[in-house]
């Protein structure tokens, strides 16, 4: 059964999809994408992908610094990894902290370089939509191992850019990356 929010949830709604002046902050409401220590990863989208690729590359055993990638999210941000499996296509939606043990787990003992190849950035307003198509290899100079392309949602809270979701897909032979991704300066 569909049901339809009081007038006083309708109200809260509406004041909470309204802009917050920073003066004007009756519900305590802290910036949408949360606390920061370095405003640089968060100067554009192309800074936060930027800081995304340094964070998730380096060589096998490397410390990563996933505070830093944490603080790149907004609160309530889902990362999602996608598979194509010989059953199917299988997609698991989770936090930027699953992720990072998921990323230790996998990757913790093997070299991992991702590099952006081409970008394709879509604003307006406050928000943002990157496709960030990349290549890994398991050294700086090795060959490439996997490609595709990551989709990011980006929200500008006044202050900075911040993740609001990250999905990725990898190229196979039935969906290659598209042209105008798969070439620098698109």
């Amino acid at each position: 059964m569909l049901r339809y929010p009081t007038r006083a949830a309708a109200s809260i709604l509406l004041a909470l999809a309204l802009p917050v002046q920073a003066q004007d902050n009756p519900l305590g409401v802290s910036p949408a994408c949360g606390p920061v220590q370095d405003l640089a990863d968060g100067r554009s989208p192309q800074d936060v992908v930027q800081a995304l690729y340094d964070i998730v590359s380096g060589p096998a055993g490397a410390k990563k610094d996933w505070e830093r990638m944490y603080r790149l999210f907004a609160p309530g941000a889902l990362v999602t990894p996608t598979s194509h499996q010989a059953d199917g296509f299988l997609a698991a939606p989770q936090t930027p902290r699953q992720f990072a043990a998921l990323n230790e787990r996998l990757l913790g003992q093997r070299g991992f370089f991702e590099r952006e190849v081409a970008q394709q950035v879509h604003r307006f307003g406050h928000i943002a939509h990157v496709y960030s198509s990349y290549e890994t290899r398991d050294r700086p100079d090795g060959p490439v191992r996997v490609r595709g392309v990551n989709s990011l949602q980006m929200l500008h809270d006044g202050t900075r850019w911040c993740l609001l979701s990250i999905t990725w897909d990898a190229e196979t032979a039935a969906h290659p990356i598209p042209a105008a991704l798969d070439r620098p300066g698109s």
